[in-house]
């Protein structure tokens, strides 16, 4: 199974998108609640669809650039690659069933 992975630099994070897979950008922080209880989402998903999602987790007290790149104005955000294409932002806790339908898959 593939692990969640945490970027900090944006050079990371442009090694990780260069993938085939759908990939899920989730920006987080150590003080957001909502955000603890979305990592338990985001374990789900990736124990569930491993060989089908990248999963990217960026702190975005460590990380303000990517998190300013991706126009981050709260958290969570996450944001879905699919083919190289960025779909609309995920604002907020979301659970796990809506998550799969929100992604399709």
């Amino acid at each position: 199974m593939m692990s969640i992975v945490q970027v900090t630099t944006k050079e990371e994070l442009r090694e990780h998108l260069k993938t085939k897979k759908m990939v899920l950008i989730n920006f987080w922080a150590e003080w957001c609640g909502p955000c603890k209880m979305f990592k338990g989402v985001l374990k789900e998903l990736n124990e569930e669809f491993s060989g089908k999602v990248k999963i990217i987790r960026v702190n975005v007290e460590k990380s303000p650039d990517i998190a300013a790149e991706y126009k981050v104005m709260g958290i969570p955000h996450s944001r879905l690659i699919i083919h190289n294409k960025l779909r609309e932002p995920i604002i907020g806790y979301v659970p796990f069933e809506q998550l799969k339908q929100m992604i399709g898959i």
